[in-house]
This record gives C-alpha cells, structure tokens and sequence, in this order.
C-alpha cells in the first residue's frame, strides 16, 4: 500500500508541473524549485521567429 500511495503521489506532482508547464509555455524560459537537498529546474531552449 505505502508503494502505491508513493507512485500516486509522484505521478500527481509531475502532472501537476507537466500542466503548468504547458500553461506558461509561451513565456517560460526557467523555473526552478528547491526543498532543502533537492532542486528541479526546467529550462526551456528556443530560437526566435522571424
């Protein structure tokens, strides 16, 4: 049960960045969290239009 809830709750949390993600995606160039040891950054790579 304890495996279960875990992977519940790992799958929440990377739905939950995957949508905000895809919310801000015209205007996101970085986003960083951090939590004592751990920090997660996601950078975006792009070209500009002409």
């Amino acid at each position: 049960m304890p495996k279960r809830t875990l992977l519940l709750g790992l799958f929440l949390i990377c739905t939950t960045l995957l949508i905000f993600t895809w919310m801000v995606r015209d205007s996101l160039c970085e986003l960083h969290f951090r939590q004592e040891k751990t920090e997660l950054a996601a950078v975006l790579s792009y070209e500009a239009k002409r």
